[in-house]
């Protein structure tokens, strides 16, 4: 999957941030929702593993995924160089379409509960890396595979109560071992490479229209 975070590993890190030289109605409020498209793509029999129910809790928006899987690919801890995203994972991206501003933020969580927050000013260019500005999570293994939980305060995400509120994004999950790994999004990419950070596939989550419904 194309990354630009490896870039920064090499000591373009600065203070935490790095630098490197299609609207559709509805939103994921309320049921669970498949993250139904795949790449490499999936016989259409195949039944996502993946589910994520989106709901706002007051000031925070809480996302929780359910994976079912047979084998999870994780390590309980990670070495100095390691991501969550290196492994099993589940991310979720999001911006105020509101807000005037071109970033947007990603949060991720590994079935260990391991975690990252990137802020992405501009993809591959500019963006805060390894940033931790109220994020709260839970992962649990299961019976059937694992789930996990974030919580991410609105503030986070660069929103006050004063402002209107239009969250998109996408919500995604990389499986599987080497070239046996499957990248999953609730909202469809092109083809190709895996690449996660396509702001032109965000899609509505939930508008200021919208609170929380309990169950996630």
């Amino acid at each position: 999957m194309t990354r630009a975070w490896p870039m920064i590993l090499g000591g373009l890190l600065i203070s935490g941030c790095g630098t490197s030289t299609v609207r559709a109605t509805g939103a994921l409020d309320g049921p669970s929702t498949p993250l139904a498209h795949a790449n490499p793509h999936q016989e259409p029999s195949a039944v996502a593993p993946v589910t994520v129910t989106m709901t706002r809790d007051g000031d925070a928006l809480v996302a929780h995924f359910k994976v079912t899987a047979a084998t999870i690919v994780a390590k309980r801890q990670l070495a100095h160089d390691e991501y969550p995203y290196d492994f099993d994972v589940v991310e979720l991206f999001v911006r105020n379409a509101k807000s005037g501003q071109p970033g947007y933020f990603e949060f991720e969580v590994s079935p260990y509960d391991q975690s990252l927050q990137v802020n992405v000013i501009e993809p591959r260019q500019q963006y805060c890396f390894g940033i931790k500005d109220g994020f709260t999570h839970t992962a649990t293994i299961t019976a059937t595979g694992w789930e996990a939980q974030l919580r991410i305060p609105l503030a986070t995400i660069g929103w006050s109560g004063g402002q209107p509120l239009e969250l998109v994004g996408n919500a995604y999950a990389a499986l599987g071992a080497n070239d046996q790994r499957v990248y999953w999004s609730v909202f469809e990419l092109a083809p190709g490479k895996p690449d996660f950070h396509v702001p032109g596939a965000f899609r509505p989550l939930l508008s200021s229209r919208q609170r929380a419904v309990p169950g996630a």
